[in-house]
């Protein structure tokens, strides 16, 4: 498949995967939702030399396979949007998927890790949505503006870097006037009136799922010893002080 058909199909993936969610093409995409209607395991925590891992464990192609991301807190919020939506494509889309480390999503370096971008920077940044709240005067070559640019990427939650390669992706803005849009970004945000939060780490911990209850299940099917039900919960950092 040429490289322009596979685009044309990731994109129609992640329109779709909008659209059976029933997101708005100018709202921004929740994770939390997707990973609830999907029912993946999705594990958030602060990490090291990682920004992001995915499984899909299937027995037989007859089996429900079961599915898990995890996501590092240490980076940008941004970004955990970004590689949440990468993983995505990986635990969704890929074929013959079974486990992919990512330690740095930016570096691609092989064609289903260039498809994972492509299908996450097409689900967060839809190109309907993006021109719907742009101005018509702005939608022209190297027209549009700091503030626009800032607004798109508050509202669609993704970081500057990924707003900026979007527009000139979509022939709005050369190289050039890409690297006159960049500057500092927290600081630019703030003078326009923008919660710089979208730029910097959370590095919570959260457990997205049904993890803790399918351990409990298992416990309470007497499956599995209680000091081995705790080792699950402790593994996820539930209950982690408990003796």
């Amino acid at each position: 498949m040429s490289l322009r058909n596979t685009t044309i199909k990731l994109e129609n993936l992640a329109n779709q995967l909008r659209q059976e969610l029933q997101i708005r093409f100018t709202a921004p995409v929740s994770i939390h939702q997707i990973l609830k209607e999907k029912g993946i395991i999705g594990y958030f925590r602060p990490l090291q030399g990682l920004s992001g891992m995915a499984v899909k464990i299937a027995r037989n192609e007859f089996t429900v396979p079961k599915l898990f991301m995890l996501v590092n807190t240490s980076e940008q919020y941004c970004k955990q949007r970004f590689t949440a939506c990468h993983e995505l494509y990986h635990l969704l889309y890929q074929e013959k998927f079974s486990v992919s480390y990512d330690d740095d999503i930016f570096q691609p370096v092989d064609t289903e890790e260039r498809n994972a971008n492509i299908f996450a920077t097409f689900l967060l940044m839809p190109e309907a949505g993006i021109k719907y709240l742009t101005p018509a005067n702005e939608q022209r070559r190297n027209a549009i503006r700091l503030g626009t640019v800032l607004m798109l990427e508050q509202n669609f939650r993704c970081s500057h870097q990924a707003m900026l390669i979007r527009l000139r992706e979509l022939g709005w803005i050369t190289e050039d006037y890409m690297e006159n849009l960049k500057g500092e970004v927290r600081r630019n945000a703030q003078e326009y009136g923008y919660d710089t939060r979208l730029y910097e780490p959370t590095n919570n911990t959260e457990l997205v799922g049904d993890y803790n209850l399918k351990a409990r299940e298992l416990y309470d099917l007497n499956l599995i010893s209680q000091a081995k039900y705790f080792s699950y919960l402790r593994d996820m950092d539930i209950y982690k002080s408990t003796d």
